[in-house]
């Protein structure tokens, strides 16, 4: 990109510290007067080195540092982190536990969803959407603060269970917040789809097909707004996902506006589980009974083995790749997020259009840089 820049031609460095950025990463666009011809991603400015540190601590210590992976997706993390555990040492979750965790998690996505879509709006001149969105999510994050005793980073799970069980007064919490979330998803949609400034800005513009995602490992809202009903949920059930009712939100057009949608319509999908959870989830006990794992296991030694375990994360497919050497720390972790693959899709996407429609672009992606540079 750099080799040749012709008389009318010029490099704009947008980062790595930019309004439209979430997170410092750099996006370098070769531009010709006002069009892109080619850009390139550049991340690294917040690398936490999160495989290594996984590998220096136990098995339990690791929890607290799986979920600054992305504070969005921390409850998601830990269930994949977790999982892999369970699968070495084959632990059995019981019903409630699972339950709960589920329960959990589709809030977590709910409170994602919200403050991605807010702060995109506010790339694009949105800006009163992203204070709507914000007052909902923080209903949102008192229940969850309820449960877990934190707003953000949580280490919730455990191995075999969750930390506690539902409070008292949980489900009639959960039912005044989506009672109102439901009634400000519908006007959400209205603005969106009514603004004829803001579809200009988003219908048509940063179309990304089903091959490009596909070849690239796209996954998540991205994905599914080119048509690609894939969600891991679905397509690889884990907790008690197979015993709940609900359907792949997926749109064809795979524009800006597409991805947009789609989480709209996950939105529902999720208090929609949620509801079904606190209907079906049964009495008993939060970790197995007659078994060494407890919710305090500090030195606790696994079966020799690797495994991976993914789960579907707000943004997409999250895996963790673990190897047990038998001693009280992993001897090797390797982390598949979601948003690494989500930001190469941005070249492609982002050529041929004018310099203006990037942020459009680059904020329907939803990314998160703390997750790229773990």
């Amino acid at each position: 990109m750099y080799d040749e820049v012709g008389p009318s031609e010029m490099i704009v460095h947008m980062g790595p510290q930019h309004p439209m950025l979430p997170g410092p990463f750099r996006l370098n666009v070769k531009l010709r007067g006002e069009t892109v011809i080619d850009s390139e991603v550049e991340a690294g400015w917040l690398h936490k080195g999160i495989e290594k540190i996984l590998e220096s601590k136990t098995y339990l210590q690791g929890i607290t540092i799986v979920d600054r992976i992305c504070y969005l997706a921390a409850l998601t993390n830990e269930e994949a982190y977790v999982g892999c555990v369970e699968k070495l040492a084959d632990i059995e979750v019981p019903e409630r536990a699972q339950y709960i965790r589920v329960i959990m998690e589709e809030l977590s996505r709910l409170q994602s969803h919200l403050l991605g879509m807010g702060e995109y709006a506010s790339f694009v001149g949105f800006v009163s959407m992203f204070m709507y969105t914000i007052k909902e999510r923080e209903d949102l994050m008192s229940v969850i603060d309820s449960v877990t005793g934190a707003r953000i980073t949580h280490s919730f799970l455990r191995f075999g269970g969750v930390k506690d069980d539902l409070p008292e007064g949980f489900a009639d919490d959960v039912k005044y917040v989506f009672g109102n979330l439901r009634k400000a998803i519908d006007t959400y949609e209205e603005l969106f789809s009514t603004d004829s400034i803001y579809k200009a800005r988003t219908v048509g513009i940063g179309t990304l097909t089903a091959e490009v995602a596909k070849d690239i490992g796209v996954s998540g809202p991205p994905l599914r707004a080119t048509g690609v009903a894939f969600d891991i949920r679905k397509d690889e059930p884990y907790l008690v996902y197979k015993d709940l009712d609900f359907k792949v939100c997926t749109q064809t057009a795979g524009d800006v506006f597409a991805r947009v949608q789609v989480r709209l319509d996950e939105m529902r999908e999720s208090m929609y589980i949620v509801e079904q959870c606190l209907d079906q989830i049964p009495k008993g006990p939060i970790f197995p009974e007659g078994t060494a794992y407890g919710r305090r296991s500090p030195v606790m030694r696994i079966p020799a083995g690797e495994v991976f375990h993914r789960v579907e994360d707000p943004r997409g497919e999250m895996g963790f790749y673990m190897v047990s050497d038998g001693s009280d720390k992993p001897y090797r972790v390797k982390i598949r997020g979601p948003v690494y693959p989500t930001l190469q899709a941005l070249p492609p996407l982002l050529k041929g259009v004018p310099l203006a429609d990037i942020v459009a672009i680059a904020g329907s992606m939803d990314t998160c840089t703390s997750e790229v540079d773990r």
